[in-house]
């Protein structure tokens, strides 16, 4: 365990052979610095400072090098430690949080007949199970590194405040599919993102989930209620040959050609899955600025096959994230493991090594926080980036021995077994040591309970998806 003390920081310009400092906007944020990180990377492919220190001030990264200021105001001081590496926060761009309650249900089936035995649980969910599901999920996700998520799911109030209780940057709302009015989901949709519009931690996002499971006018009008709120815009496409095949013969276009003609791609569009894109189909994306998400974890598991593009998408300039998809479906939320997933699979894919330890980084972190629509900067601890920071303990035999010249391939390839001392988001302390006792407690205790709902329902399968926003049903 490393101490915290009280110690002085400031904000004072440096001489040139000192740190690099940012100056930005005064709050009341306590003043926190991480102080002689055996490593620190500032973002994937940036260079790696070494025996360096962090000062997060205001919320802001304002300073990282060896020398920092003296006098000024107090605040925590951190000793990272001999082992220590401080990188940016991973941001997981496609999750269901809450679906940790679902975690090894039914997990042997492929896609659609798994969907049935997911429908049949969340026909029955409260919102109580929805937050300690997401409690849980937010737990797991911090303790990897993991510093917000992209949520799809039932009960946004419950997955919000979970990610509030935590820390976590969030981006929620309303999931809107099965048999629903499209003008009147969309429209509390955008109630519902429009009260979150300023909040520092968790944003909104409107939420459709696919072009099979809601109406295409929900599609429609809910891109242009992201694009006039200024949020994402976050569908499930092409996951499986199925998906294509049916949108073909029913509409007379792949799932993402549809979508161009339906005007639902943007900057604000997020695709996820994209398993099964056509390599033309990437031309519209590029052309309209829409980001991809890979969950290769969950694809595998529920053998949906297909190849997602990683490396043409990002050739081409298309912003690639990285998901993990829900506890169901992975079943961790360990974006340490899934970032090493994603390049094997990749490799195996391509027979060859074009994708490199470097691109699945840039996607978990940057590729993520842009598909979010995170403040700028987030994803580096570059000045002026947000207070986002991971403090990684690499005391692991699996990321040992650890050098300068190997750090991104540690991080990549053997960190699923590293764990973080600290963390902090939005210049918050939100992980320690002495955290993480308590916070283990709190999932322990969260997850006995979502057993005993697992237990009073017992297995099932339902034919057709659950209605949401129930106030959107058409039918009671």
């Amino acid at each position: 365990m490393h101490p915290i003390h009280r110690a002085s920081s400031t904000n004072k310009d440096l001489e040139a052979t000192g740190p690099l400092e940012a100056k930005v906007t005064m709050t009341n944020k306590e003043p926190i610095l991480f102080r002689n990180c055996r490593f620190a990377l500032t973002c994937s492919g940036c260079p790696i400072h070494e025996h360096t220190s962090i000062l997060i001030e205001n919320g802001h990264v304002v300073s990282i090098g060896g020398k920092l200021p003296s006098g000024g105001k107090a605040g925590h001081v951190i000793e990272c430690g001999e082992h220590s590496i401080a990188v940016p926060c991973m941001y997981n761009a496609h999750a269901h949080a809450a679906m940790s309650v679902l975690r090894g249900y039914y997990s042997d089936a492929e896609l659609h007949d798994w969907l049935q035995a997911m429908w049949f649980v969340e026909r029955r969910l409260s919102s109580r199970e929805a937050f300690l599901g997401s409690l849980v999920s937010g737990i797991e996700m911090l303790f990897s590194g993991t510093c917000g998520f992209m949520d799809m799911y039932f009960f946004p109030g419950e997955a919000a405040e979970a990610a509030r209780q935590l820390g976590l940057r969030a981006r929620v709302g309303p999931v809107i599919m099965g048999d629903v009015d499209p003008y009147r989901a969309v429209e509390e949709a955008r109630r519902y993102a429009r009260k979150l519009l300023g909040d520092p931690l968790v944003g909104g996002v409107i939420n459709v989930h696919s072009i099979y499971a809601a109406p295409l006018e929900a599609i429609r009008e809910g891109h242009s209620a992201a694009v006039e709120l200024g949020v994402p815009f976050h569908i499930h496409v092409s996951e499986t040959r199925r998906e294509v095949y049916e949108a073909k013969k029913r509409y007379g276009a792949f799932p993402v050609e549809l979508l161009g003609k339906l005007g639902a791609l943007s900057e604000n569009t997020v695709l996820v899955h994209a398993g099964w894109i056509a390599s033309w189909e990437l031309g519209l994306v590029k052309e309209k600025g829409s980001s991809l998400v890979h969950c290769p974890a969950s694809n595998m598991k529920l053998a949906t096959a297909g190849h997602f593009p990683l490396y043409e998408a990002m050739e081409s300039g298309i912003n690639v994230a990285l998901g993990t998809d829900g506890p169901a479906s992975n079943d961790s939320l360990n974006m340490f493991s899934e970032m090493k997933i994603a390049v094997l699979l990749q490799r195996h894919s391509y027979w060859d090594t074009r994708v490199k330890a470097h691109h699945v980084l840039r996607a978990a972190t940057i590729g993520s926080a842009r598909a979010m629509m995170l403040p700028r900067g987030a994803g580096t601890l570059q000045l002026g980036a947000p207070g986002d920071v991971v403090v990684v303990n690499s005391v692991t035999p699996s990321a040992l021995p650890l050098r300068r010249d190997n750090l991104e391939q540690v991080l990549v390839y053997s960190c699923e077994k590293c764990t973080p001392d600290y963390v902090v988001i939005n210049g918050e302390l939100v992980l320690s040591p002495e955290k993480k006792q308590q916070l283990l407690e709190e999932a322990v205790k969260a997850a006995k309970q979502l057993n005993e709902f697992i237990e009073r329902i017992g297995p099932g399968k339902e034919s057709k998806p659950p209605c949401s926003p129930r106030t959107a049903c058409r039918q009671a």
